[in-house]
């Protein structure tokens, strides 16, 4: 997949530009795939942070694993624990109250939810949170640097980023809960006098646990993208806030907007193929049958 997606780029948008044909594209391609993924030789340097164009992508890729990673864990924890309270209480105010919140966290793109987010919590805008350590903290502060103001600057983004995929998660968690707690071993195990929160842990949740990594897995490409569309709002320094085409307007830059949009691909590429085998290995462990399918 990385190497089909950078191939693409480079011949489709190369060939964009003018002079340049698809076949001579196609004939720099082994050059360029052998510069690019075997040396990490991108090529080009960026004015306005003095450094060269894979420098900036490495400098950054910390901050991109960290915001899908976390955004993706916050909203998988968030689906489950709302999935199996609904699941657990059907038709109650707590099920149609939840149901009502994941269709909201569907309905809306995530940039949305982005601009709410900065009107309420970000400095000298309202201040929402007023707890010391729930408040948000705008700038951004690597991990090995503060460990604490690293949280303060991603929690915001996380809640944002994780929004949509908790929404997705509840839905499933709540449909695969609901169905699992009419199966005879359930009621086995209430008759055995198991207390019900063992019973929702370890039986009704267990079996809704491989639907819902496999609906994470679909949706790591959107998940990935809305890295992309939220990131530059925050001002997080990542590699994927040069999306934000605002980051070259007025600057007289030496690096070809064509070398930026190929890097940003490749990293989008990247980050899908080994997030999405990461989750199937996962899938596997859970649910034997997925694994013995693969």
């Amino acid at each position: 997949m990385v190497v089909l997606a950078t191939s693409l780029a480079f011949v489709v948008l190369g060939s964009l530009q003018n002079g340049v044909t698809v076949w001579q594209r196609l004939g720099d391609l082994p050059g360029y795939l052998s510069d690019t993924l075997l040396h990490l030789r991108l090529g080009g340097e960026v004015p306005r942070f003095q450094q060269s164009l894979t420098q900036v992508v490495l400098d950054g890729l910390p901050v991109d694993v960290a915001l899908l990673v976390g955004g993706m864990v916050l909203g998988v924890a968030i689906g489950l624990a709302t999935g199996v309270a609904s699941g657990a209480r059907r038709r109650s105010a707590v099920d149609r109250a939840l149901s009502v919140g994941s269709a909201l966290g569907m309905s809306a793109p995530v940039y949305w939810y982005g601009f709410v987010v900065l009107t309420l919590f970000a400095p000298q805008s309202g201040e929402f949170v007023q707890i010391p350590f729930l408040s948000w903290y705008g700038g951004y502060v690597p991990f090995s640097q503060d460990p604490l103001r690293w949280l303060q600057s991603l929690w915001v983004p996380w809640l944002v980023l994780a929004a949509p995929l908790a929404a997705m998660c509840h839905r499933m968690t709540r449909a695969a809960v609901a169905e699992a707690l009419d199966e005879d071993f359930i009621r086995t195990a209430r008759a055995k006098g198991v207390a019900e929160k063992r019973v929702l842990r370890r039986h009704a949740l267990r079996a809704a646990l491989p639907p819902v990594v496999g609906l994470v897995s679909v949706n790591v490409a959107l998940m990935v993208t809305n890295v992309i569309l939220i990131e530059p709002a925050f001002r997080l320094p990542g590699f994927f806030r040069m999306a934000d085409i605002g980051q070259f307007r007025g600057e007289q830059s030496h690096v070809p907007s064509l070398e930026v949009v190929q890097a940003l691909i490749l990293e989008a590429a990247l980050l899908i193929s080994v997030t999405m085998f990461l989750v199937d290995l996962l899938r596997a462990r859970i649910d034997p049958r997925a694994g013995a399918r693969t």
